[in-house]
């Protein structure tokens, strides 16, 4: 057979596989679309009122026109976490209003706006902005209290709702387990033995290292983390009031999570690429920000006020950031690899080899795994 035969019915092969994957797509999104339909929240809400919102997110998530409002609908894994927590922060103006939560759907307003990955301003500029969300969202929860106390539970079931009570909604916070969410995505992938056995040993480094830290710690702060503040997370509302400060909104809960201030901080460095040279000066703008969240709508002043004193504030620890960066890269190259095995997006595959990328330059392990994968 002459190689251009071979080569058109490779073509065509995979145009079929390609074809029947969309298919599949196009068949589940098709039967979420009828589902969101039929959600007691709505009454007679057509099809054509719905649209699919395809941007890379983790969950379906679609765009509602229903009675002149705009909703966004997200559909979640059982028992997740993004509800309880959403409305907390909703409760204080940092993330959208909720409109509905059951039978695996969060239904919000859908905020007009632009995501901050798409600003031109500076990345000084978009880290204060987020911290500024942080120092609030960090300041929601009083765990002063034993927060597995159930009276502590009962306390924090009160402050959210859900509009469907024939569903259970999940108001029991998890506390950060990194060994146990890398040991779950290490489950999802398909590793070869060299691979599988240079990750368990990064592992082991890494846990070693963030013992050793703790140990000479005293006072690491346990606060509500959001715990995925990439850029695209937090939305600038669209105003056509230009001489208005910007408004935002943060988004995306679904990785929310009881954890060290230290585990945000470093989280935010890692899904962002933000060098890890900016250690101390993230630290310092995150102290900033705790001393000026009284003025939410002003965080681009706290960039213009870095050098001013910073008594009396919570100080984080470098080092410990530092510990919490290198799981952070971890963490986020076994998500991406785990959907790009998925879904088959070179996107991710990209993204996984980036976070490895500067792993390795502390730790040959992950140089092992990098070149199996290129």
């Amino acid at each position: 057979m002459a190689y251009w035969q071979v080569l058109n019915k490779l073509c065509y092969f995979l145009g079929n596989l390609l074809k029947l994957d969309q298919s599949i797509i196009d068949h589940q999104q098709h039967s979420l679309t009828l589902e969101l339909c039929h959600l007691p929240c709505f009454n007679q809400l057509k099809v054509e009122h719905i649209r699919h919102i395809d941007a890379g997110l983790s969950n379906p998530c679609f765009h509602v026109s229903y009675e002149n409002k705009s909703l966004f609908a997200k559909y979640l894994t059982a028992n997740s976490i993004e509800p309880f927590v959403s409305q907390l922060a909703a409760s204080e103006g940092i993330a959208p209003k909720l409109v509905y939560v059951g039978h695996n759907w969060l239904v919000t307003e859908f905020i007009t706006g632009q995501g901050l990955e798409k600003s031109d301003q500076s990345e000084d500029e978009k880290i204060a902005i987020v911290l500024a969300l942080l120092a609030r969202c960090h300041s929601i929860l009083d765990l002063s209290v034993s927060y597995n106390s159930q009276r502590n539970h009962q306390a924090l079931a009160q402050k959210t709702f859900i509009t469907d009570v024939n569903v259970p909604t999940q108001s029991n916070i998890p506390n950060l387990d990194i060994s146990a969410t890398i040991n779950q995505l290490l489950q999802k992938i398909k590793l070869s033995d060299t691979q599988d056995k240079a990750l368990q040993f990064l592992l082991n480094i890494l846990q070693k290292n963030l013992v050793n830290t703790s140990k000479f710690l005293s006072n690491i702060q346990q606060v509500l983390c959001h715990g995925d503040t990439n850029f695209s997370n937090v939305i600038q509302l669209k105003n056509d009031d230009t001489s208005a400060e910007p408004l935002y909104k943060l988004i995306d809960f679904e990785c929310a999570c009881i954890a060290p201030i230290e585990y945000e901080l470093a989280m935010l460095m890692a899904v962002n690429n933000i060098d890890a040279g900016k250690v101390e000066l993230i630290e310092s703008l995150y102290q900033q920000a705790i001393i000026s969240k009284k003025l939410p709508n002003k965080p681009l002043d706290i960039v213009d006020n870095i050098a001013s004193k910073t008594q009396n504030t919570l100080k984080t620890s470098t080092v410990l950031v530092t510990c919490y960066l290198d799981f952070s890269f971890l963490i986020n190259a076994l998500w991406y690899m785990v959907e790009y095995q998925s879904r088959k997006q070179l996107k991710y595959k990209k993204l996984a080899i980036k976070q490895l990328s500067i792993l390795a330059i502390r730790y040959p392990q992950a140089d092992i795994v990098l070149n199996e994968m290129r």
